[in-house]
């Protein structure tokens, strides 16, 4: 049963479906991402934003149960990571440049996921168009949804668990860059895992 979150654009007719339409293909035009930290998170939190535009857009009259609690989660999850993206981009642009530069990579794959995340709501709003979604059971569709939220999920841990280890270390992006060429992964960070081994 979809909850009370969900709201479903019964009724919208044409011009509804005209909408989500158009905001499909807006969303396939590639984009030029701004270099920092506050730009490219707000990128990724735009993204997550127009997906659950979408994702809101579509009607689970015709859903299986289950689909329609997938449908619930995937709008959720775009929910509550968008805003949590702004903090992490305006906490990111306060650290200095070294660590910026740490921090890029793993900016940059939760703007991938969230590019992933986003290319699958329009599949499952373009499948819900199309009346592919009805049935019982999952379909590829469905499983790419999941799968989406699974990759957006593992960016979200990388780029905080990133975030938190330049705070806690304000040297860790001059460590890295130096890292390169000379330290292994556990000589960056035998400190951390010394630190919570007491544990």
């Amino acid at each position: 049963m979809v909850n009370s979150v969900r709201r479903r654009a019964t009724g919208t007719g044409l011009a509804g479906a005209a909408v989500v339409a158009a905001m499909i293909g807006a969303a396939s035009a590639p984009v030029a991402y701004a270099d920092t930290p506050e730009d490219v998170t707000a990128q990724a939190a735009q993204d997550l934003n127009q997906g659950t535009i979408l994702l809101d857009g579509a009607d689970a009259a015709e859903l299986s149960a289950k689909q329609a609690d997938i449908l619930t989660d995937a709008e959720s999850l775009n929910n509550e990571l968008a805003p949590l993206l702004f903090q992490i981009g305006t906490a990111q642009e306060g650290l200095s440049a070294a660590d910026q530069t740490f921090l890029a990579n793993a900016d940059e794959q939760f703007v991938s996921a969230a590019q992933t995340m986003l290319s699958a709501d329009q599949a499952f709003v373009a499948a819900d168009q199309a009346g592919d979604l009805s049935g019982s059971g999952l379909n590829s569709v469905d499983l790419t949804l999941l799968d989406g939220a699974l990759g957006l999920l593992s960016a979200d841990v990388n780029v905080g668990g990133a975030t938190l280890f330049a705070f806690l270390d304000p040297d860790i992006g001059t460590l890295s860059a130096a890292s390169a060429s000379d330290l292994s992964f556990d000589a960056v960070f035998a400190p951390y895992l010394e630190l919570f081994s007491v544990f």
